[in-house]
């Protein structure tokens, strides 16, 4: 054998040496299924509710209505609060003249000061008043919004307690009114030990398989801390997409690492 053989056997060697030392092993662990953001909605207004729209299993978009409260108080609320506005706005801007006025007698010596001053104290107050009226305004149209419930993301309905006519009280303790998670995509958590937790970093592919079907995923949590009920082991999830696959929260699950 030559030199330059020799040379070129003891390369090859070497690198396959090294890649022997640090192969990849896959490691496979036991995982259950999770909800992916799921989400427990409510109102933070108070009304009865007119309508319900969601539907357990059911796939909502976006800002889809799921529950409806009673509209019409919201909507009585939102005329008069534009009524008190533009009623304010009149008054704000007649004692604005009416202070000009003032303002003009007193610089000819028409007026004494103490007029001229119940006349600034006349617009502070329209002015005041002009802002509260701009305040309810805003708070009619926040509370209006508020009546309707909304999917606040692509999601599955997941339970849904909202039942027509039920009286919604949030200033005690507002009820769960719908539970929504996002749709078509779930997590698989798995429980590892700290010797192994420092070879999995977050994005890391994954495979999880479940019922016998196959699923691309991966890592996008690393818990801090341990769990409670499994001492020395740390929580990790896996999150995956399962397009039109039904799947449900507390399934089984295989994740290959």
């Amino acid at each position: 054998m030559t030199l330059k053989n020799h040379i070129k056997y003891f390369i090859v060697s070497v690198v396959t040496l090294f890649t022997l030392n640090n192969a990849v092993v896959a490691e496979e662990y036991e995982a259950s299924l999770h909800w992916s953001m799921r989400s427990e909605l409510s109102t933070a207004v108070n009304g009865v509710v007119q309508q319900v729209f969601a539907q357990n299993g059911k796939i909502v978009t976006k800002g889809e209505v799921l529950v409806q409260l009673d509209p019409r108080i919201f909507n009585a609320d939102l005329s008069y609060a534009r009524a008190l506005l533009k009623n304010s706005e009149e008054k704000s801007q007649e004692a604005k003249r009416e202070l000009d006025r003032q303002m003009d007698m007193y610089d000819r010596t028409m007026l004494s000061e103490h007029e001229l001053q119940v006349a600034r104290n006349s617009h502070t107050e329209a002015k005041s008043q002009h802002q509260q009226a701009k305040a309810s305004l805003i708070k009619a149209k926040v509370n209006l919004e508020y009546s309707a419930i909304r999917a606040p993301f692509n999601a599955i309905v997941i339970n849904t307690t909202a039942v027509k006519g039920q009286v919604v009280a949030s200033e005690m303790a507002p009820p769960v009114l719908v539970v929504v998670a996002e749709a078509k995509r779930m997590l698989a958590r798995i429980f590892v030990t700290t010797d192994k937790l420092n070879r999995i970093a977050i994005k890391q592919p994954a495979k999880v398989d479940v019922a016998g079907q196959t699923f691309e995923g991966k890592v996008v949590n690393i818990a801090f801390e341990a769990d409670t009920k499994k001492q020395g082991y740390y929580a990790v999830d896996v999150i995956f997409d399962i397009k039109e696959v039904i799947l449900r929260a507390g399934q089984k699950a295989t994740v290959t690492l």
